[in-house]
């Protein structure tokens, strides 16, 4: 969790670095934004089912601590989705432990979000998250062959005109 800890330790010494503090508040706004391009392409959350991918904080790391998996599932079920997360490196107990209801490979859902860039996601497709209509991919991590017929949307890359 280094990484993200370092801004903070600048912050503290220095609190007049205002690029590192805009760059740690639009972090921050990440997942929120993330999960507003998927309510606006399913055209809303209430009753969606989703599957969010991953929640270590980043890919290969079973690691939790400063993830944006917390916010991400917050916001959806406070627009009224149904989160279910999967983590290859989470057994189905560890991600009950931490507060989430596991995501089956191959049970079908709504839409999937990509929150963490573990090497298994790039294989997963269609098949793997069945009845998907819309891809948030948050890490440019999936490919787009294996989404063929699903909305993919990229964090930080246009968003595609319907």
């Amino acid at each position: 969790h280094c990484i993200p800890v370092y801004p903070r330790l600048y912050l503290s010494g220095d609190p007049h670095a205002t690029i590192v503090r805009a760059a740690r508040e639009a972090n921050a706004d990440m997942p929120g934004y993330t999960v507003s391009l998927l309510a606006a392409a399913l055209g809303g959350l209430t009753g969606r089912t989703v599957a969010v991918l991953g929640a270590g904080f980043r890919g290969g790391v079973k690691e939790t601590v400063l993830s944006g998996v917390f916010p991400v599932v917050a916001a959806l079920e406070a627009g009224g989705a149904t989160a279910l997360v999967h983590d290859p490196l989470h057994t189905p107990d560890e991600l009950r432990a931490l507060g989430f209801t596991p995501y089956e490979q191959g049970r079908g859902a709504d839409a999937a979000l990509l929150q963490t860039d573990h090497a298994v996601y790039r294989t997963w497709g269609t098949a793997d998250v069945p009845g998907a209509r819309v891809l948030v991919d948050g890490r440019n991590a999936t490919d787009p062959a294996r989404w063929e017929g699903v909305t993919r949307i990229v964090v930080g890359q246009p968003t595609p005109v319907a």
